[in-house]
């Protein structure tokens, strides 16, 4: 099966989604954490997988969000629900940032509601490694 373009748009030329997913990267390999970047996929009970950005050696996916969109946010609580052994944490660019003009939820307190552990990356937490 043909690897679909992500809604953002091609691979950049460093093979990542996003400028903020190659500055994670950067960090990991900086201090030196193992990680494979969307090498694995899980299948869910809706006609669609899901696919981690990161995995550390340690078996921690880190999905790395600079936009977190509703269709992201689905996913996510999806695969939270049916794959409840994984260990699934969010390294968001900015934590702070409202859901929605109108809203005053933001990223990081939906990450809070629905018990996802979140950090403000590049940098993450030298305990999820």
């Amino acid at each position: 099966m043909a690897r679909r373009f992500h809604k953002y748009g091609k691979r950049q030329a460093d093979g990542f989604r996003s400028g903020f997913e190659g500055k994670v990267a950067d960090y990991l390999n900086a201090t030196g954490i193992s990680w494979e970047y969307e090498q694995y996929k899980y299948d869910l009970l809706i006609p669609r997988s899901y696919t981690p950005d990161f995995v550390l050696s340690n078996g921690v996916v880190l999905e790395v969000k600079g936009y977190f969109d509703s269709e992201d946010r689905r996913l996510i609580k999806l695969f939270k629900e049916q794959h409840p052994s994984v260990d699934i944490r969010m390294v968001l660019q900015k934590p702070h940032q409202k859901l929605t003009k109108s809203g005053s939820m933001t990223y990081a307190r939906w990450c809070d509601k629905y018990s996802v552990p979140w950090c403000e990356g590049p940098i993450i937490p030298s305990s999820w490694s």
